[in-house]
């Protein structure tokens, strides 16, 4: 996954400091602020935070795992989120700042409880049941996709 920037390593953090408020999306709509809002769902419903429902037919997780997560691709342009409604979502924080220390927030709450939970499985909307490597896997192609809608990676 050489492609893919390191879950949660020190890159994600020194990417995450250098977003501004009026860094510019090269694609999409979502502002900076969104940007990091939105990658603060799947950290949460990843670690079981609360559940969300699978989208993709049963028969055929497998395969888009393996297709979609666990290959070098990288993930889609302007897929939707298909748990979420359209369009953007209502900011929860204040401020980017405010945004930026929820992340590095729940990163940390992340790290500390597949430390103590390392066996759990938690479904993912699209993939299906994942395990903690396959959780990892995700999240590194998760922040990749949109450090670089920022043009941060």
């Amino acid at each position: 996954m050489a492609a893919f920037i390191e879950f949660p390593g020190p890159i994600v953090f020194e990417k995450v400091e250098q977003l501004k408020e009026d860094t510019p999306a090269l694609w999409g709509t979502m502002t900076a602020q969104h940007m990091l809002e939105h990658l603060l769902l799947p950290l949460e419903f990843s670690r079981g935070l609360f559940e969300v429902p699978l989208v993709s037919p049963i028969d055929k997780v497998e395969k888009i795992k393996r297709i979609m997560l666990l290959s070098d691709a990288p993930l889609k342009r302007d897929f939707p989120a298909p748990f979420l409604s359209p369009g953007l979502q209502p900011l929860k924080f204040g401020s980017l700042n405010e945004s930026k220390l929820a992340l590095f927030t729940e990163i940390e709450t992340f790290l500390s409880f597949w430390k103590e939970n390392p066996s759990s499985i938690f479904t993912h909307p699209i993939f299906g049941p994942l395990n903690e490597k396959e959780w990892y896997v995700f999240h590194s192609k998760h922040f990749t996709h949109h450090l670089s809608q920022f043009g941060l990676v």
